[in-house]
C-alpha cells in the first residue's frame, strides 16, 4: 500500500490508493504511524485523498468513496493525475490552508 502525507500548517493531506482492498485499514495505519512519529499531527484537519481513480470505473469510485466517508469528520476527495479537474480541486483546497 502506498500512502503519502504532506504536513501543512493547519492541515494534513493523506493520500490513499483507492485500489487498496481496505481503505479503512490503510487510513488507520497512516494515523497510527503519524501518531508514533508526532502526536501533534493527529490534531490537524485532515484532507484525505483517494488517488489513482483512473484505475477504477466511476461507479466503483463513488461506492468506495461513499463507504469510506461514512461517519468521518473530514472531507474525502478523489484524484487522478489524468483528470485536471480533480487536480485543480485538490490544489484549491490546499491553497486555502497555506494562504
Amino acid at each position: 500500500t502506498e500512502i503519502y502525507t504532506l504536513s501543512l500548517h493547519d492541515a494534513l493531506p493523506i493520500l490513499i490508493d483507492i485500489t487498496t482492498e481496505n481503505l479503512e485499514t490503510s487510513y488507520n495505519q497512516v494515523r497510527k504511524e503519524l501518531g508514533n512519529y508526532n502526536k501533534d499531527l493527529l490534531t490537524k484537519d485532515e484532507l484525505v485523498v483517494l488517488n489513482k481513480t483512473d484505475l477504477l470505473d466511476e461507479e466503483e469510485i463513488n461506492k468506495k468513496k461513499e463507504d469510506f466517508s461514512k461517519n468521518k469528520k473530514f472531507e474525502v476527495f478523489t484524484l487522478s493525475i489524468l483528470d485536471k479537474n480533480s487536480i485543480s480541486n485538490i490544489k484549491s483546497k490546499l491553497i486555502k490552508y497555506v494562504s
